[in-house]
């Protein structure tokens, strides 16, 4: 039977433990940071943080810092396992005590290669090289979903250079979507919601931030954003759910749905859809289109029908919120047709739940709303959301000037847009 190592305590495991039996440690496929095989792979030690790396990495995947080429772990083929407790005792120290326990001179050679690794990658602060910075956040903390200890995400938050700010506005867009990230590698709400609390962007309470970030659109204004909802959204990758959803709490542009009265299609087909996902996404600026992830959105994408299988994702970038998102689920008696209402309801409530904002808030569907009514350039106004209304052909649900989420309006008329997006 192969044998692995512990990288925190060194107790002896057998090579298919995913946790310490001594701590509770993860091990590396625990972490999922390895899959065992029949190749050796040579493995680099991050010291900075204890993961370990492919030699052709330059920055660790799991923090961000710089790598040397020592020390590091092979992955033992002949046992079809890994085994790297002498390999990466400095490692497991760095892991235990984050100092590293080299000699005085590979002290001082190591804290200059670090030293110039984060000066280049910007986590100190003081670069403005986004491209590094997005690096770490695509590949880095968030690479993979591993789950974990609160405490760990904490520790890699920390490596990757990200201090605690007073509000969700002191960070930065690059911030934010690192914190994401890490988020997104929890297996539950609870967990993340944690680091958001850590990271004061939900209260002790576990309530959204009331404070907002401002995104620049080229040619079309500044919007400020809002944070609606933590590890909601499904990520388009299947690989959980995203960090952090944000909505616009105000509202800069106008559109139609469509340019004729037709919803066939849904939102899917929808030119509005188009517009988001290729016009607006590209007006973003450079710091907010990098941080951006792909989520699955839910809805009627057929148009007219009483069957909830016409409810099917779309990957989308920038997208409306659906009416349910909003206000939660509904049980009503359609007017129209009150012998389908059964039918209606099911489609709507299948496009997604609602966010914890706006439960928090107890948004209902009714008037009166105040967290739903926005402004425009010339005060509150309509504005639209992704739902079409099954019962007919022609109109997708809107948001009144009063913050009425449950009214129609044709799909050729101009409403206000507010968009949507998830880190």
């Amino acid at each position: 039977m192969s044998t692995i190592y512990c990288m925190n305590c060194g107790a002896e495991l057998d090579g298919n433990a995913r946790y310490c039996s001594e701590c509770g440690s993860p091990t590396l496929l625990g972490a999922g940071l390895v899959e065992p095989g029949p190749e050796a792979v040579r493995r680099i030690a991050c010291p900075n943080c204890g993961a370990l790396n492919d030699p052709v990495e330059k920055f660790c995947t799991s923090c961000g810092g710089a790598l040397t080429q020592a020390p590091a772990a092979m992955l033992d083929a002949r046992h079809d396992s890994y085994s790297y407790r002498e390999a990466a005792e400095p490692a497991r120290a760095g892991i235990r005590s984050r100092t590293l326990l080299f000699g005085a001179a590979a002290a001082v050679g190591l804290v200059a290669v670090l030293l110039i690794g984060a000066m280049v990658s910007g986590l100190f602060g003081g670069g403005s090289d986004f491209g590094s910075i997005t690096e770490v956040a695509t590949t880095g903390v968030g690479a993979g979903k591993t789950g974990g200890t609160n405490e760990a995400a904490s520790d890699a938050l920390t490596g990757a250079g990200i201090d605690v700010k007073e509000t969700l506005s002191d960070y930065s867009w690059q911030e934010l979507s690192i914190i994401a990230r890490e988020m997104s590698r929890r297996t539950n709400r609870n967990d993340a919601l944690a680091i958001a609390r850590e990271y004061h962007l939900v209260d002790e309470a576990g309530n959204m931030s009331e404070a907002t970030k401002e995104v620049s659109l080229t040619g079309m204004g500044t919007i400020s954003m809002r944070l609606v909802d933590v590890y909601h959204d499904d990520l388009a990758n299947g690989e959980g759910k995203a960090g952090l959803t944000f909505l616009a709490s105000n509202l800069l542009m106008t559109h139609s749905i469509n340019t004729a009265d037709d919803i066939t299609g849904g939102w899917e087909a929808s030119e509005m859809r188009s517009w988001l996902n290729v016009e607006v996404f590209t007006a973003l600026s450079e710091d907010v289109r990098t941080s951006i992830v792909d989520v699955d959105k839910h809805t009627d994408n057929v148009g007219h029908s009483t069957d909830p299988a016409c409810v099917t994702s779309t990957v989308d970038k920038v997208w409306l919120p659906s009416m349910v998102e909003l206000i939660g689920p509904i049980d009503w008696t359609w007017p129209s047709d009150p012998d389908n209402s059964g039918g209606y309801n099911g489609i709507t409530n299948a496009e997604g739940s609602q966010y914890a904002l706006f439960a928090a808030q107890g948004v209902q569907a009714l008037s009166g709303n105040p967290s739903l009514t926005l402004a425009g350039s010339e005060g509150n106004m309509a504005w639209w959301e992704r739902t079409p209304s099954p019962s007919g052909t022609s109109k997708f649900r809107v948001v009144t000037a009063e913050g009425d989420p449950t009214e129609i309006a044709s799909t050729s008329s101009e409403n206000g847009v507010c968009i949507g997006f998830c880190l």
